[in-house]
């Protein structure tokens, strides 16, 4: 083989490195989502409280406290507001199952990139960040989970 056929053969190996770098995701997948959906609803947790922060370029990024009962969000906090949110505003701020649900829902959608990260022992998703869109701006949208979740007892 020439080395100008080398040459070739090492663009075109670098260059599908970089494409397959470029879109995807952390490597965990829908089977990495799946299995730990599955590991969090095997605890049966359906009462508790966290932390999270949305990050995305929507306006209302401040931390805010989630509180579930029975799996449904009842409140929503505002920790710098000092405010409980109502209406749509509440309804950014999902439960861990609405957190699947985006990165299921990413991943249905085809997004060009989406970056997670689970908690080891409990499974729900800690942060993440799905960019939907290789050649769209401000359509990206993750999520910090701010410290552990509390289990509650109702």
């Amino acid at each position: 083989m020439g080395c100008q056929y080398r040459i070739r053969a090492v663009i075109a190996i670098a260059t599908a490195g970089l494409a397959a770098g470029a879109c995807g995701d952390d490597g965990t997948g829908l089977d990495g989502l799946e299995d730990q959906r599955e590991r969090w609803e095997a605890q049966g947790i359906s009462n508790y409280t966290y932390d999270i922060r949305r990050n995305c370029f929507c306006g209302h990024v401040n931390p805010v406290r989630v509180t579930v009962r029975d799996g449904q969000r009842v409140r929503a906090y505002d920790l710098e507001r000092e405010l409980e949110l109502i209406g749509e505003e509440a309804t950014w701020y999902p439960t861990v199952d609405g957190l699947f649900d985006i990165l299921e829902d990413a991943y249905a959608r085809g997004a060009f990139n989406v970056r997670v990260e689970y908690d080891p022992q409990m499974g729900y998703p800690t942060s993440f960040f799905i960019d939907y869109s290789k050649n769209t701006a401000d359509e990206e949208l993750g999520f910090d989970v701010l410290g552990p979740i509390v289990v509650d007892t109702p």
